[in-house]
């Protein structure tokens, strides 16, 4: 597809943030909706490396879902890491953490935590809630999910990439995955990726994965795929 024929076809849409049923949530995440701060958003394309592209939703189908080889041994790397669960909150550790996340991305880096988040998230549209990583007394991850009725949305992370050792951004998503295949949900819903390499690729590199066609609206199994070098790319 050319440019002039994408910009024809362009989806960009918002939705406000208000209270949903849970199954009301599932039905938006299916149809390629995501939460982004003060809002429910989607759109088919976006700009990476001053080009515009397709945006591809993805899915996770928790049945089948199990950890690759490599993902088994994040968790094994992080036994020495504590986490707890709880309500979405603000606090002003995880503004700092969030000053120490962006500072590795290359592109876009957002402004702040309320980017994506917001002071009721812990309601808004259905249940929010966290994981907080911690290395002794140090708070090194968050991430922040959604639940709906057989869903489990996968909100944001941010981590200390001071720890790289411990893969925080996927280990943070695995704990996301473990926890909605033991609530019984039926789908992981994570987010973005582009049809170009980006910074993105991580969320390609998961068992039992599923991506939507903008045009039918249908989910189709996508292969797994190992995480491209993108920023060596022009």
């Amino acid at each position: 597809m050319n440019q002039s024929t994408f910009l024809d076809n362009v989806i960009d849409e918002r939705h406000p943030m208000e209270v949903m049923e849970p199954a009301v949530f599932d039905s938006f995440l299916a149809k390629g909706w995501r939460l982004l701060g003060q809002s429910l958003v989607r759109h088919n394309f976006s700009v990476c490396r001053g080009e515009i592209c397709h945006t591809i939703p993805l899915r996770i189908r928790l049945d089948d879902f199990q950890p690759s080889k490599s993902q088994r041994q994040i968790l094994r790397r992080g036994e020495p890491l504590r986490t707890k669960r709880s309500a979405i909150r603000f606090s002003q550790k995880k503004f700092k953490l969030f000053d120490l996340h962006v500072q590795r991305l290359h592109e876009r880096q957002p402004a702040s935590l309320a980017s994506f988040l917001n002071s009721f998230s812990a309601e808004l549209p259905v249940q929010g809630q966290e994981w907080r990583v911690y290395l002794e007394k140090y708070l090194v991850a968050c991430s922040f999910f959604h639940l709906g009725a057989e869903t489990v949305s996968g909100t944001y992370c941010i981590f200390d990439p001071a720890y790289g050792q411990f893969s925080l951004g996927t280990y943070t998503m695995l704990l996301e995955l473990l926890l909605a295949k033991e609530l019984g949900k039926k789908y992981y819903y994570h987010g973005y990726t582009y049809n170009v390499p980006s910074q993105f690729d991580y969320k390609l590199n998961f068992n039992a994965l599923e991506a939507m066609n903008w045009e039918t609206g249908e989910w189709n199994a996508k292969e797994r795929l190992p995480v491209r070098q993108w920023d060596n790319l022009v």
